[in-house]
């Protein structure tokens, strides 16, 4: 299991101490709850005058869950990451055992793809063009969930906000999260 934590510092050195400490944390972590996992990876990073820790794991084909953390010291800045990744593990093996309790259904994945556009007024600025650029474009898998599994989903992965196709009406929901910290659901009527 502890083979399949890559340990990596982006433009600074991490000791052998540091990353069997966290080799060894993160495996107990995941150990709990998880009998295996497909990869994870940790990287540490100087922020100004802290250290950055960021860990990703790939729990299942595809479920990632992520989190990241700054401190004044490698440690510590890793020891906050792993709290918030055990506090997101927890609740998600929670659920999962909730839902295959109460669901076996297969979930059901559509494909769309992702483009990301540069911010109109800012590109007016540098250009004479009307259109906005694409930066960049991914496919994604669009997931048939429930509300609840979304809102999961979109904890997990500490994301802003998650599109999916909702498991009770058949539609293509979004769900975000608001400036004042609430979650706000968009459900279109056809």
């Amino acid at each position: 299991m502890e083979n399949k934590i890559s340990i990596s510092g982006k433009q600074t050195k991490i000791g052998s101490s540091l990353q069997d400490y966290a080799r060894k944390i993160l495996t107990l972590t995941l150990k709990k709850y998880f009998d295996d996992f497909v990869s994870s990876s940790i990287l540490f990073s100087k922020d100004t005058f802290n250290f950055k820790c960021e860990i990703s794991i790939h729990l299942e084909s595809s479920i990632f869950v992520k989190s990241n953390s700054l401190s004044n010291d490698a440690y510590g800045a890793f020891n906050l990451a792993n709290e918030k990744i055990k506090k997101r593990i927890r609740r998600y093996h929670r659920k999962l055992i909730d839902h295959r309790a109460n669901n076996s259904k297969k979930i059901k994945n559509l494909q769309a793809n992702e483009y990301i556009i540069k911010d109109s007024e800012k590109f007016k600025e540098t250009s004479l063009h009307e259109d906005p650029v694409i930066i960049a474009e991914s496919e994604e898998l669009i997931k048939t969930l429930s509300v609840s599994e979304a809102i999961m989903l979109m904890n997990l992965n500490d994301q802003n906000a998650i599109f999916f196709k909702n498991i009770n009406n058949k539609r293509l929901n979004i769900l975000f999260r608001r400036p004042d910290g609430n979650i706000g659901w968009l459900d279109p009527k056809k």
